[in-house]
């Protein structure tokens, strides 16, 4: 994959998991419960001499895996992570040495930065992303917020001291591409084998992301009864009628559609935090999307979409919250 695309790739994915692998044969069974969980990518971090062999196991065990080599210090550790088949290169520090070398090799490299000096730098280099570590000691989402006020063309991959209390802080903001978090692959759970364990904390961690609801109902109702079917809703809900080009909102639990033809009976809204996210995990559940229907934000994000497949009669899509 091009930069472009791994970087695509790690945004639907939303978290990296930052793994420390001690033993290679921890390798295979942590790929599946990874990809099982809903999370298919890991960060391989060079703080063992297994790093090479557990990338190449993971991407045989799960090629829909898409493994970065994180920790990566020198030139020689890049060599090696590409031999095992990495797809990015994650660095703890900006050393320029380590980021040309994976420029000429044409490998997506993401170097630590803690200043706004390290950001000038990366941004002499020609990086537009950079990994902002360690975060939460840094300050958080909103020393983040300040350093984009000057470099509006960064993106960042916050990392250290983020956990599910406080990981959709960072991803609720555009200018954060992903998260790296570390308490789903707690290496005492690798150890014990408690990889259903893993399994279990990354499904949670991907629907604390997502923020999956129920938005709206969309119903199919003749022109000329469309207006007052949304007053009388509004009114169970206690709401008010929003007026939409092409519908009533009668409060906005239910969209009323004059003389609606999408659905036989009508529609169903997920309501998420990020349909791009949400397209990621539901095309890795195996579900699939009508394209025609896509529609995007002034940044180029997926924004709605439609499954292809209805359900009970009813179209279902995914929207922004």
């Amino acid at each position: 994959m091009n930069y472009e695309a791994v970087m695509k790739r790690l945004y639907g994915i939303g978290i990296i998991p930052a793994i420390v692998l001690d033993r290679t044969e921890d390798a295979a069974p942590l790929a599946d419960a990874l990809c099982k969980g809903g999370l298919p990518a890991a960060e391989v971090t060079y703080r063992t001499d297994c790093a090479h062999d557990a990338m190449k196991a993971m991407k045989a065990q799960r090629p829909e895996l898409i493994v970065g080599a994180g920790t990566v210090l020198t030139t020689d550790q890049v060599d090696s992570a590409l031999d095992a088949g990495a797809e990015f290169i994650v660095a703890p520090g900006l050393n320029p040495e380590v980021v040309r070398y994976c420029q000429k090799k044409g490998v997506p490299v993401i170097p630590g930065v803690s200043s706004a000096s390290e950001i000038e730098q990366a941004i002499s280099l020609g990086l537009s992303a950079v990994k902002f570590f360690p975060a939460e000691q840094l300050g958080g989402i909103k020393t983040i917020k300040a350093l984009c006020g000057p470099y509006r063309n960064m993106t960042f991959l916050p990392t250290g001291g983020v956990n599910p209390a406080n990981m959709n802080s960072y991803l609720n903001d555009p200018k954060v591409f992903a998260v790296g978090g570390t308490w789903m692959v707690k290496q005492e759970l690798i150890k014990n084998g408690q990889f259903d364990e893993i399994e279990k904390l990354t499904r949670e961690a991907v629907l604390n992301m997502l923020q999956i609801r129920l938005k709206h109902i969309g119903v199919n109702i003749p022109s000329g009864e469309a207006r007052d079917a949304a007053d009388q809703y509004a009114d169970l809900f206690q709401g008010k009628v929003r007026v939409a080009p092409t519908a009533f909102f009668g409060s906005e639990f239910v969209e009323v559609v004059p003389d609606g033809t999408i659905g036989e009976k009508g529609h169903i809204a997920i309501g998420v935090s990020s349909a791009e996210r949400a397209y990621a995990f539901y095309r890795g559940l195996g579900y699939e999307f009508d394209e025609s229907t896509f529609g995007y934000d002034e940044r180029g994000h997926l924004r709605l979409a439609y499954f292809k497949e209805s359900v009970g009669g009813f179209k279902v899509h995914i929207v922004n919250n």
